[in-house]
């Protein structure tokens, strides 16, 4: 029969891999049952259960419990926020790209919402970042998750400072990735605008205005077929570094 701290333990286990999978974005959507995310979540609690050290004094209160529990699930929510960041990057990238090309958003189904909100382009960029990060960077992200138990060990720990500003500069490197995925069709639509701004000077009577539309569209949709490479290396650099933000993106660290 399992002790009562041994159940403490896998509690505190599940509280942070349950966290993770709350904002992680393919365990997190809705068309996934509630169930089965409990027992995926139960299940790989169980398989690292063996693998986490627990040196710390058993908490003496419900108080310390609640705490540790909220701790538990603030890592895992910090870790998955890590993972989320990528689609962050690719929604304000296709949000750019439809604005360049032209392409008036029209409601449909918002792969990462479950809802009629998003337009046809960036549903299609962010099948092509799951993909790219189902294409074997699932296993990294777990096991970056069983390594922040050496970052962050159960038990009592103070606020990492360090985590804090690194969430900054990261958030804010989100609008530097995604205008680097759209730079070709920024470049492409800024030289249209220009042919044309000079043709409306040289020949005052052409209808510049409306002209302008197709060749915006013709021209972006094409520079965007030649670009998909360039995002899809954005996208698996990004992720790549995402193992490595997840430990950094923890804000408790160990009282030495």
């Amino acid at each position: 029969m399992p002790s009562l701290e041994n159940i403490f333990l896998f509690v505190m286990i599940l509280t942070r891999i349950s966290g993770l999978f709350l904002y992680i974005p393919f365990f997190s959507h809705k068309s996934i049952p509630a169930i089965a995310r409990i027992m995926l979540a139960t299940t790989f609690a169980l398989i690292i259960f063996p693998l986490v050290e627990f040196d710390s004094v058993f908490p003496d209160s419900v108080f310390k419990i609640a705490l540790w529990l909220t701790k538990e699930l603030i890592i895992g929510l910090t870790m998955g926020f890590a993972v989320r960041m990528i689609f962050f990057v690719l929604d304000y990238a296709s949000y750019i790209l439809t604005i360049e090309i032209g392409m008036r958003p029209s409601p449909e189904f918002d792969p990462s919402n479950a809802q009629a909100s998003a337009n046809p382009l960036g549903s299609v960029i962010y099948f092509l970042g799951l993909m790219v990060l189902l294409s074997g960077s699932e296993y990294n992200v777990l096991l970056a998750f069983v390594a922040s138990y050496e970052v962050a060990p159960l038990g009592f720990s103070e606020v990492n400072a360090l985590a804090v500003d690194f969430i900054v500069r990261t958030t804010a490197g989100v609008f530097k990735i995604g205008l680097l995925m759209a730079a070709p069709i920024i470049a492409v639509n800024f030289l249209v605008n220009l042919v044309f701004a000079a043709l409306g000077k040289v020949v005052p009577k052409l209808n510049v205005f409306i002209l302008s539309f197709s060749v915006r569209i013709m021209a972006g949709t094409t520079v965007l077929a030649f670009s998909v490479f360039l995002i899809v290396h954005y996208i698996t650099s990004y992720i790549s570094e995402t193992p490595g933000s997840m430990l950094r993106f923890i804000l408790f660290r160990p009282v030495f």
